[in-house]
């Protein structure tokens, strides 16, 4: 296991090389490899801790899904390295229009994404307004950068600060923290290519590793509450004292501290499902899907307007169930996570081809963004930015991968006409006949 380890973290280390050699990226598949390895390496690392097996049931799944993890990890650092071929020629950077760009990115989203929550419950225009949602990330994550790079500490701060209303929202309206830790890793991954100091890099990487898996460890203990809290529909008041108690009684990790060690075996160890999965295969109590859930993917296209009753949905309780013999809630989403999907349909070639064509497809879409970016083609950025977010589900099903980047897609092409129209209007507004009121009198 800890070969399967080392193998994930240097898969990593290389993509991080690769895309700041290159510098045409907006970092996405840095935070797309961020999320697959949160969701699989603590919940390995922590079988390696002397004792723990004695708390920890689950060594020998863990140990087969780790092993397809790192094998997904490095066949998507692959895939990137395909997408960065032939080689782009870059124009020089156009800094027109970028902060009325970074402000219209944040304020549209944040639209979309409070202002419209209540058509959520319509059929596929739901979707586009919740993938469409996501420009707030382009908005923070562009004008950060941008306040970074010129050392403006007063613009820094109000990107941070941004960059933090969606994550305590979520946390305040919904209960959740996965959704803003999500979001958070997306923005901040762009600082990992931008930043020239490999060691300032390296030294963000870790502390931002360290605090938010201490973090995780205590939003766990209190998660309960919280969400007893804010689904029990109380008062803003009692959801900010309850969420507070998170770092009222803050706890450091602790390797001896058996619950905290079960939080990160339930909750960051997806190598468990990949790996029963995978061990039923084996021992023929399944047999592989051979495609079907690819089939469902494609499905998955066609808007739920045009097709109401379409069988497939985004969560995947049914497809883990099926394969790994675990009673779960059909009401309940439960991710069935890209390794355990690749390989569930086809084995260990199935995970290769499946993430070096993820690899390659975020690979691409990132650095034809960065491309529009630095030609100040802004218009353009929404049209690779948004459907390479929606593919950041580590975590998620080939459905929701699927549909959501076709939903983020259509989203893209409405922000660019809204764009161009923007800028169209301050075009005449500029350039208006001005009236010589004197002349007139």
């Amino acid at each position: 296991m800890l070969y399967s380890i080392t193998t994930c973290l240097a898969a990593f280390a290389g993509l991080l090389y690769l895309l700041r050699r290159d510098t045409l990226s907006l970092g996405l598949p840095i935070a797309y490899l961020t999320g697959l390895l949160l969701i699989h390496l603590p919940g390995a690392c922590v079988y390696l801790i002397p004792g723990a097996d004695n708390v920890l049931q689950d060594l020998d799944f863990t140990v087969l899904g780790i092993h397809y993890t790192a094998i997904g990890a490095v066949c998507f650092l692959a895939g990137v390295a395909l997408s960065r071929y032939p080689a782009l020629v870059v124009s020089e950077y156009s800094a027109k229009n970028r902060h009325q760009f970074y402000l219209f990115c944040l304020i549209a989203g944040w639209i979309f994404t409070y202002g419209l929550s209540w058509l959520g419950r319509i059929p596929t225009l739901s979707a586009a307004i919740e993938k469409g949602g996501a420009v707030w990330m382009l908005g923070v994550m562009l004008g950060l950068r941008s306040a970074i790079l010129s050392k403006d500490l007063g613009k820094s701060a109000m990107w941070v600060a941004a960059l933090a209303v969606y994550p305590i929202l979520m946390l305040l309206l919904g209960g959740f923290l996965s959704y803003g830790s999500t979001a958070t890793i997306i923005v901040l991954s762009l600082l990992t290519i931008s930043t020239r100091s490999v060691h300032q890099v390296v030294v963000g990487v870790l502390m931002a590793a360290f605090l938010g898996f201490n973090i995780f460890l205590n939003y766990f203990e209190h998660r309960d509450q919280i969400r007893y809290t804010v689904w029990g529909g109380a008062a803003i008041e009692d959801r900010v004292d309850v969420t507070l108690n998170i770092f009222r009684e803050f706890k450091w990790f602790d390797p001896t501290n058996d619950q905290q060690l079960t939080a990160v075996d339930q909750r960051l160890n997806q190598n468990y499902f990949a790996g029963l999965a995978a061990t039923r295969i084996d021992d023929g109590q399944v047999d592989y899907l051979y495609g079907r859930s690819l089939w469902e993917g494609l499905i998955s296209l066609v808007p739920r307007y045009f097709w109401p009753e379409k069988p497939v949905f985004g969560g995947s309780p049914k497809i883990v169930s099926e394969m790994t013999g675990l009673v779960l809630s059909e009401t309940t989403s439960f991710g069935v996570g890209n390794v355990m999907e690749f390989q569930i349909n086809f084995g260990t070639p199935g995970v290769v081809v499946g993430f070096l064509a993820l690899g390659w497809l975020i690979g691409f879409l990132d650095r034809r963004a960065a491309l529009a970016d630095c030609r100040g083609d802004l218009g353009q950025v929404f049209i690779f930015f948004l459907p390479a977010v929606a593919l950041i589900q580590p975590n998620g099903s080939l459905v929701e991968l699927a549909s959501g980047s076709a939903a983020a897609l259509v989203a893209a092409h409405g922000w660019k006409s809204g764009w161009a129209m923007w800028l169209r209007r301050d075009f005449l507004h500029s350039t208006s006949p001005k009236v010589d009121v004197l002349t007139n009198l």
